[in-house]
């Protein structure tokens, strides 16, 4: 007579861990960033690291690696032109704009 081959029981599929959060959905977001005075920097048309650094109340450190992933290699007291300088503002929530005319930022 044949023996019946054993078949194991297998454990439920539960991990044990805490529950997940609810994944996030675009409810509610609109298009484009609401225009917020506070958050406009006026830039020149070149600007170093570090000064673009302390205008978004960033580490230099932060913005050297956010030009690194632009395959940009530039060190903290290097300048950078407008339009890169636009995009890590941009990345920071921040609008950048050339200042009107007679007005000296420094």
């Amino acid at each position: 007579m044949a023996v019946p081959e054993s078949i194991p029981q297998t454990q439920p599929a539960f991990s044990g861990g805490p529950p997940r959060p609810p994944k996030m959905t675009a409810r509610g977001v609109e298009d484009g960033p609401p225009e917020d005075p506070a958050k406009t920097i006026y830039l020149p048309e070149v600007v170093v690291v570090k000064d673009l650094a302390s205008a978004m109340g960033a580490k230099p450190f932060r913005i050297v690696a956010e030009l690194l992933a632009l395959k940009q290699f530039k060190t903290a007291d290097e300048e950078v032109d407008f339009e890169t300088a636009s995009i890590i503002a941009r990345n920071h929530g921040y609008q950048a704009r050339k200042p009107p005319p007679g007005v000296l930022v420094l």
